[in-house]
């Protein structure tokens, strides 16, 4: 995966590059991870699975204290 960080330094964004043998089984095609303060953030995730059928996931973090 390649990624790159936004101008603001709050987001970071994965694609999908290359892969080393096979995607038969599906492969994690893009993230994305945005900071929302020190101690929040959001994770998206996107696999392909086999037939190119998108798979997201969506997730919301906060430390615990």
């Amino acid at each position: 995966m390649a990624g790159r960080m936004t101008p603001d330094r709050k987001t970071v964004e994965f694609d999908f590059l290359d892969v080393a043998g096979g995607t038969q089984y599906g492969h994690m095609d893009h993230a994305v991870f945005t900071m929302i303060d020190a101690n929040r953030h959001t994770e998206d995730w996107t696999c392909m699975m086999p037939g190119d059928k998108p798979v997201h996931a969506h997730y919301e973090l906060q430390r615990t204290r």
